[in-house]
Parts: C-alpha cells; structure tokens; sequence
C-alpha cells in the first residue's frame, strides 16, 4: 500500500496516515523499494530505522 500511495503521488505524511505507520517507516520502504526494487515487499518494517 505504502508503495502504490507513492506511486499516486502522495507525500509521505499522507501516506503515514492511510497506512498508520510513522513517517520515517514510509521513507525507509519508499527508499528500500528505490535502491532494490520488488525485492522491497519481503522488507520488514518492524525493524528499527537504520539511520546514518
């Protein structure tokens, strides 16, 4: 869902509010899905962001 919501052009806090998880969560799979592509929807969003 996250994926089609960014596809439709929506911003991150729109889509944090569809989906209920925090904005950071829907960046880190937007870029997940950005740097491997499908491979994204086995990305477990539980995990903890890993920032740098």
């Amino acid at each position: 869902m996250i994926l089609l919501a960014s596809a439709g052009g929506n911003t991150v806090p729109v889509i944090a509010r569809l989906v209920q998880p925090d904005e950071d969560t829907v960046r880190d799979v937007i870029h997940r899905f950005n740097e491997i592509g499908v491979k994204v929807s086995a990305y477990d969003s539980e995990q903890p962001s890993r920032r740098n």
